[in-house]
């Protein structure tokens, strides 16, 4: 997951893929979140280089460029920064140039520097830790790290630009454009075309290739030429073999192999919203379709259904469970997700209009309590432990309890913070709170 000041990633009506795991657990804590977890450290670059004027980028994105944020991402005992010098700059709004890139392996309970790796000049690395190795690129190399020390595993060139890279277990997946030709790789760290080499037909205005290994598939994207935006085509990843083409503004993953569609959404609405079956025929329509809360904490007792629009869905076969409008807020763009969170049996919604949130059951969708909250409209990402919901808002953090309902305790916003750029997140399992060029562990 990524944590950080800026980069809270909710993709939606997007021509780029999201997978939606239907067992996710993200944003847990090992600790009880009981009592209000205390200050353990906070980032300080001066400790994580022996460079002066090197800043902490925004791991994992934006490596090139420094906006004044700084960011980390987070894997099971080891929190990635990077650091590097940003160049002279006439226009700071517009981000100054970075040279030289070096990672850092940062120790999660104390914030000591565990190693450091100069990678040279790269644009961003893989947005997620898949597995011990981390991807990142630049230009037309891509670079790999072993993150349990800091080990330079490879560093390989491509004759073609690489605009994605991605390791799951030791596979490495690297995605770009060849003078207007898709690519994709499948190898090693050090090979990365040892399995296969394959290129696609392009558009003239737009065309990328992006590959979902959890669902075998590769997807290939079109802009299309009115409405539907886009044209998306999915093969298969081991044969290459094409499974289906739609027509549609966006297509992503969801559940156990199956696809989740957005006609009618390239002016900022949401439009509708389709379920497919993994031949891409439609199982159903969403009765009433949101932007999707695709990345929320979650840690359940059960497999999570897939919460699509008001309602839950199996994962597996996209039968209706349960529906409730209650899942759905109105937006000034169109229906949003009001989910903000899975706690055990309990999922969380939140209603800016009625000021509340609202505990529903995980099994039924009925409504098992309802709390006031002055600043629900604000209610966003967070953590758990598995009985409590930790999430910031206007006023600082808070903890709800998932059983109840009922607020355990709060931690009022750093003086002087603009509470717009202050994220309550969690980094290798403890309570994180960023904003601006700080960022700040709690356990």
């Amino acid at each position: 997951m990524v944590v950080g000041a800026v980069f809270i990633a909710v993709r939606v009506a997007t021509h780029e893929p999201e997978t939606v795991d239907a067992g996710q657990s993200e944003s847990v804590v090992e600790s009880s979140l009981d009592s209000p977890p205390e200050l353990a450290w906070a980032a300080d670059v001066r400790t994580l280089t022996d460079n002066e004027g090197d800043v902490l980028l925004s791991m994992p994105y934006l490596l090139g460029q420094y906006y004044g944020y700084g960011g980390f991402l987070s894997g099971d005992d080891v929190m990635i920064g990077a650091t590097g010098y940003p160049l002279p700059t006439s226009d700071p709004s517009s981000g100054a140039e970075v040279g030289a890139v070096t990672l850092v392996g940062v120790n999660p309970d104390s914030g000591a520097p565990l190693w450091k790796t100069p990678i040279g000049r790269v644009s961003q690395c893989a947005p997620e830790l898949e597995s011990v190795l981390l991807a990142c690129w630049g230009d037309r190399r891509v670079v790999s790290i072993d993150t349990s020390d800091g080990a330079l595993v490879a560093d390989v060139g491509t004759d073609f630009d690489v605009n994605g890279a991605r390791i799951v277990n030791e596979t490495v997946f690297v995605s770009g454009d060849l003078d207007g030709t898709p690519v994709l790789t499948k190898g090693t760290p050090t090979a990365i075309e040892s399995d296969f080499r394959r290129t696609f037909e392009g558009s003239a205005d737009f065309s990328s290739v992006y590959v979902t290994p959890d669902q075998k598939s590769v997807m290939l994207t079109h802009r299309g030429d009115g409405t539907p935006q886009y044209i998306y085509t999915v093969f298969d990843l081991d044969s290459g073999k094409k499974r289906f083409t739609y027509e549609g503004d966006s297509v992503r993953s969801v559940g156990d192999g199956l696809w989740l569609s957005s006609i009618g959404s390239e002016s900022g609405t949401v439009g509708t919203q389709n379920l497919l079956a993994a031949d891409g025929s439609i199982i159903r329509a969403i009765p009433r379709p949101s932007y999707g809360a695709s990345m929320y904490p979650s840690t359940s007792a059960k497999t999570l259904s897939m919460f699509l629009g008001d309602g839950a869905y199996d994962p597996n076969t996209g039968n209706e469970l349960w529906r409730n409008p209650a899942m759905v807020g109105s937006e000034v763009s169109g229906p949003q997700s009001a989910l903000v969170a899975v706690v055990g049996r309990i999922v969380i919604v939140a209603d800016p209009e009625a000021k509340t949130l609202t505990g529903l059951d995980i099994e039924s969708g009925r409504e098992q309590w309802t709390t006031p909250w002055e600043d629900a409209y604000w209610v966003r990402n967070g953590l758990t432990d598995g009985e409590n919901f930790v999430f910031g808002d206007y006023r600082g953090a808070h903890s709800i309890d998932a059983r109840t309902g009922e607020i355990g305790w709060s931690i009022p916003q750093p003086e002087g913070v603009d509470p717009r750029i202050m994220v309550v997140s969690s980094a290798a399992g403890h309570m994180t709170r960023s904003w601006g060029d700080q960022f700040t562990v709690y356990r």
